[in-house]
């Protein structure tokens, strides 16, 4: 039912339900039938009927219904939403008399204005008729299911949901049939191309012909779906890798505290080591929950040579260690608009694993430079390098490569998902340059503040 085609008192109770106005009035034949602080004498003289009349804070309607002239006020609040309500009121006013239409144009227009809403709902929708044979899909069907829509109508939706995500038990024409002939709801899990989805079959039946027919609901979970991995994850991690070295911990100060007098130094280094990976998990697990809440509301001009050089800094030490030579290049100044902190900290990462995963004696270089309107930094290194087949999984998190594993060097799966977060949240990209035994290149590609300079 269009807007201006109810009757005017049920009309101003939407609209009072809608938009909370500050008050309102209602008029038959210029009489007050119902107000709140407003009065007849605020109307205007002459109001045209079925256009809205807009003054101030006041909204104006007039509608002729048999004999009858009715008169709707509405007083809206003044601020900066008033502009935007009386703007969608005009859109409210008929274009032509509603009572001249037939009832054929009546259901066409309902028909459209079901149609036109489907069309725009976040999720995907499907209507077929009493043998599960499509007769409506929207546009989310079509860029979900790669199917043209021309060729949707028709299809039965078993045939659809079959050649798209194969399944056994049960099989998609045992439910689409079960929710047609049993008149019951279901919910089933989708997968279409690598994404999860959600599809709900819920059963109708027309009230003129009785004919049964299905409405099908498809959501895209995805993002729900990897979310709850994630969560999943972090107890697997939280359980096993956090929770360990504490245990360790535990042992050996139980150990102690019944030989107190047999304490030696291999021990207190013990506990130190245990302690050290612990606060190390700890820490790798709050940076990568504070880059994945990294905002641009945190972002600020920042110089990327210095943040390198920083990055650099911190991890001298550890490069001596191993007689390691940590080699900059580069002496353009590259402005960027992002956190300075966090990417510090990605670069250290990744300056970390490249000492971790060199040998003694080997160099690792560090080439900060401009490409074009996007600043690079890329750390090589001549450690072990990377299997191909693990490349694909490289940022994943908690991933880690199984030659380092073999190797000894246990991490902790979170610095590389850590650095393509931070990456990512800048607008960046990374990319990785590795074959097995020829080190490793990783390159960060972050967008310069001001490309034009």
């Amino acid at each position: 039912m269009e807007p201006v085609s109810r009757h005017p008192s049920q009309l101003l109770r939407q609209l009072i339900a809608l938009f909370q106005p500050e008050g309102w009035l209602l008029a038959e034949n210029h009489e007050l039938l119902q107000h709140r602080n407003m009065s007849l004498e605020q109307a205007p003289a002459r109001l045209p009927p079925g256009q809205w009349l807009h003054h101030q804070q006041f909204s104006w309607l007039a509608l002729e219904r048999a004999d009858s002239r009715y008169l709707i006020g509405l007083s809206l609040p003044d601020d900066l939403t008033r502009e935007v309500i009386q703007n969608y009121l005009q859109h409210l006013a008929p274009t032509q008399p509603v009572a001249r239409l037939s009832g054929a144009e009546r259901r066409a227009r309902a028909q459209g204005f079901v149609r036109h809403a489907f069309e725009h709902m976040p999720d995907g929708i499907i209507v077929t008729d009493q043998l599960g044979v499509i007769v409506f899909a929207n546009r989310h069907i079509e860029r979900w299911f790669h199917e043209p829509m021309p060729s949707l109508g028709g299809m039965p939706l078993a045939t659809l949901l079959q050649g798209h995500d194969p399944r056994e038990q049960p099989p998609w024409h045992e439910t689409v049939s079960d929710t047609l002939t049993q008149q019951e709801s279901r919910t089933v899990d989708l997968n279409l191309h690598g994404k999860d989805f959600l599809i709900h079959f819920a059963p109708f039946t027309l009230p003129d012909t009785e004919q049964p027919g299905i409405v099908a609901n498809i959501s895209d979970i995805t993002e729900l779906r990897q979310q709850q991995r994630q969560h999943r994850e972090a107890i697997d991690f939280i359980s096993h890798d956090v929770r360990s070295p504490l245990v360790s911990q535990l042992a050996l100060i139980e150990q102690i505290k019944r030989a107190p007098e047999h304490i030696d130094a291999g021990q207190i280094e013990q506990l130190g080591r245990l302690a050290r990976r612990s606060y190390h998990l700890a820490e790798e697990f709050v940076q990568l929950a504070r880059a994945e809440q990294l905002n641009e509301a945190r972002f600020y001009d920042c110089e990327l040579l210095a943040i390198v050089e920083n990055a650099r800094d911190s991890v001298c030490e550890q490069a001596l260690d191993k007689n390691i030579s940590l080699q900059l290049q580069g002496t353009e100044d590259l402005w960027l608009n992002g956190n300075a902190e966090l990417l510090e900290r990605t670069v250290i990462n990744l300056l970390t694993n490249a000492v971790q995963y060199s040998p003694e004696h080997s160099c690792i270089t560090i080439d900060v430079y401009r490409a074009g309107h996007l600043a690079c930094v890329t750390v090589a290194d001549e450690g072990m390098g990377i299997a191909p087949e693990e490349l694909p999984y490289l940022f994943d998190r908690y991933h880690r490569p199984k030659s380092t594993e073999l190797a000894g060097q246990h991490g902790t799966g979170l610095g590389l998902s850590f650095v393509r977060t931070v990456i990512e949240k800048h607008r960046g990209e990374i990319a990785v340059d590795s074959r097995p035994n020829e080190g490793a290149a990783f390159t960060l590609k972050l967008p310069i503040a001001n490309p034009m300079v």
